[in-house]
């Protein structure tokens, strides 16, 4: 085994254990186990995969044209809407996101030439509103660097989904409205903002950079792009409710 994957293996050891007691890695504890580049950042992610299930899915962030960053989530951590979950190992956060649920494989183009948008888009079976819920296994101080984020699966813990609807293109703008309540107190109420602007922007490079990594986006993954409003801490008992408009609204209540 390599130097480099000894230490994502190391490091996906690290994030399985603060995973399951609920603490926070400093840097103290990671050491020199952050990882080198994206290789090694995606190497740990798919180290924890490989330990706790398989991967339902991606949450991506990309800003512009410039290179995103992806994120791994778990496939036992998708759960559809309205839905109960019970947690109460560390504290969670929501975010109202638009995702996306793929129709077809996307391994690669034979000629080895990127996909397109139009491409990327006809791959995909529909869209539907989310709930990101994150939890990250790092300590907020000194701020972690991006690729050990990265192998954190970008702070992902799951999502929650409301139905698709096949029939998204002209519902997903960059000038939606957005509401999200969070036990009863309203966290966004605001139009736009999403970080990638067009929610469906940075599905095109996600699917070419998996592909090009060897790890292609499958018929039935998801993929959430980023949400509108930021994260906002939910604690047990309550209900999130978001509202985008052009769909339904979504539901979520974290029991304790």
């Amino acid at each position: 085994m390599s130097e480099k994957l000894k230490s994502a293996a190391g490091l996906a050891d690290l994030l399985i254990d603060a995973r399951l007691k609920g603490v926070k890695l400093d840097a103290d504890a990671i050491g020199s186990l952050v990882p080198a580049d994206t290789a090694a950042a995606d190497a740990a992610q798919l180290a924890v995969v490989a330990k706790l299930g398989s991967i339902g899915g991606y949450k991506v962030l990309q800003v512009g044209n410039d290179p995103g960053s992806w994120g791994a989530i778990l496939a036992d951590r998708i759960f559809e809407a309205p839905a109960e979950v019970t947690y109460s190992t560390s504290a969670l956060k929501v975010e109202a996101e638009i995702a996306f649920a793929f129709g077809r494989d996307l391994p690669g183009k034979p000629d080895g030439t990127a996909y397109s948008a139009d491409e990327v888009a006809e791959a995909v079976a529909g869209a539907f509103v989310a709930f990101e819920i994150l939890e990250s296994r790092l300590a907020a101080e000194p701020r972690p660097s991006p690729l050990l984020s990265r192998a954190d699966f970008m702070g992902n813990w799951g999502l929650v989904r409301s139905p698709l609807v096949a029939d998204w293109r002209h519902l997903v703008r960059a000038d939606v409205a957005v509401r999200l309540e969070v036990g009863g107190r309203v966290a966004v109420d605001q139009r736009g903002g999403h970080p990638s602007g067009d929610p469906a922007h940075p599905l095109t490079w996600l699917a070419n950079a998996l592909a090009a990594s060897g790890h292609a986006l499958k018929a039935g993954d998801v993929v959430t792009t980023g949400a509108f409003g930021g994260g906002h801490a939910i604690a047990l008992g309550e209900t999130a409710v978001a509202t985008i408009e052009g769909f339904k609204p979504i539901r979520f209540t974290l029991r304790g």
